[in-house]
């Protein structure tokens, strides 16, 4: 599962999708909804696989690698994002709290230019 990139997704309603995935990827929605089924688990003697539900703005960093079902409830846009692009993720997280207008914390930001 090497060369593994961020991936921007869009589903449209009802729409499903299957990907292979390393452990520590993190799921983010971007806007709607989505069910996320997988990878499979060890339950007692039975293999089942997880369901989560997501909603704008939630994550899921997904513990063990395997294969997940993305389910788009409406419509869906998401990022895949694999465990070793950490600053990527950093910028990600950065560039979406610019686009709503949030500050970080001891950030200074310098004043617009004449």
């Amino acid at each position: 599962m090497a060369d593994r990139r961020l991936m921007k997704l869009a589903l449209g309603k009802g729409e499903s999708q299957r990907f292979l995935v390393d452990a520590g990827t993190t799921v983010l929605v971007i806007s709607g909804c989505l069910v996320l089924r997988g990878p499979l688990v060890w339950l007692a003697e039975s293999m089942v696989a997880p369901e989560q539900r997501l909603g704008t703005e939630q994550s899921l960093v997904i513990s063990d690698g395997g294969w997940i079902d993305l389910l788009a409830g409406d419509g869906v846009e998401l990022l895949l994002i694999p465990p070793e692009s950490g600053l990527l993720w950093k910028q990600a997280v950065r560039c979406l709290g610019g686009m709503f207008g949030n500050e970080q914390p001891g950030r200074m930001t310098a004043p617009p230019s004449s």
